[in-house]
């Protein structure tokens, strides 16, 4: 995996991490309010500090991040092409009980000026928003971030373009380089790590059925790092698919490594309990194509799980 030539080490860390059969559960990149901007120029390894925007748009859209909690921004592209007359603005909310996708066109990029931070979290409401009835799919295909993210994403990018259409768009960073090719569905704000083409075509079926994949699941943006690996676990034990089939209902502290995290069905007929641990990996690995060193990752393993039956009516009575 590792090849030595006269320029040193040459390796993809995404190969590195497949190798070494690092779980991707409990990765997914943080975050519940999603600016995504349509840039269809090149991106350098800052996107957005290194792109051609006005520098008050740059300057705005920063304070923009800062302002809103638990909000990130990516530029986004369908293909690589000169400026064109529009460009497309998504605000994305992944908060568990109410996603959504809003779209704005705009003409200029100084438009954006006129999105404050209460403008961006009140976005599905706003005037001129397009509320778009399907999905969005985005790809990381940043390679001069990480080279595994052109690699192994822009081909991911150009299969599921073919299927899916113009729901599918490139994007800049998303986290995880080492996952490359990395998948995003929104609203909901799902990842998928170490995509081929034919899993991310039945993911994009799936997810547009309402139904999560688990095979290389690394989690919901909504929630923290413990309650995406739980939530993973929850889902293979009962077997339940359905997107929408689970209720964040609390986690409680066990110990410096250990939470106990409680989901309820969507119908509220069953509690699902499940305490997990944590610890470093076994291996060393880069977790990066740029990494100076390599280091250990963080891995979760299950070591409970519970149901409790609601009471029917009838019991109850």
């Amino acid at each position: 995996m590792i090849r030595t030539g006269m320029g040193g080490h040459f390796y993809y860390c995404s190969e590195l991490s497949l190798a070494a059969g690092e779980e991707a559960f409990g990765t997914a990149s943080g975050g519940e309010v999603w600016m995504l901007v349509e840039y269809p120029l090149a991106w350098g390894t800052k996107a957005l500090e290194m792109s051609a925007l006005p520098r008050v748009v740059k300057a705005h859209l920063s304070g923009l991040l800062k302002a809103i909690p638990r909000s990130r921004l990516l530029l986004i592209k369908q293909q690589s092409r000169a400026r064109k007359s529009s460009f497309s603005f998504f605000v994305v909310r992944t908060t568990e009980g109410a996603p959504s996708v809003a779209r704005f066109e705009l003409t200029q990029y100084e438009q954006l000026l006129r999105f404050d931070s209460a403008t961006v979290s009140a976005a599905a409401a706003v005037p001129g928003a397009d509320l778009p009835a399907g999905p969005l799919f985005l790809v990381c295909t940043h390679g001069r971030r990480d080279k595994c993210c052109a690699k192994f994403g822009y081909p991911l990018f150009k299969s599921l373009k073919k299927h899916a259409g113009a729901s599918v768009w490139q994007s800049s960073h998303v986290g995880g380089d080492r996952f490359a090719a990395n998948l995003v569905c929104f609203p909901h704000g799902l990842f998928y790590a170490r995509v081929t083409e034919e899993a991310g075509r039945r993911i994009v079926g799936e997810y547009e059925g309402g139904r999560v994949v688990l095979e290389n699941y690394r989690g919901r943006a909504c929630y923290p790092y413990a309650v995406q690996a739980a939530e993973f676990f929850v889902r293979r034990e009962s077997g339940l698919a359905g997107v929408d089939d689970l209720r964040l209902r609390g986690m409680t502290r066990e110990g410096e490594r250990a939470r106990r995290v409680r989901f309820e069905t969507a119908d509220g007929a069953a509690l699902h309990e499940a305490r997990i641990t944590w610890g470093d990996s076994s291996f060393r690995n880069f977790i990066t194509c740029q990494a100076g060193e390599e280091r250990t990752v963080t891995q979760y393993a299950l070591e409970d799980y519970r149901v409790e039956r609601a009471a029917s009516p009838l019991a109850q009575a």
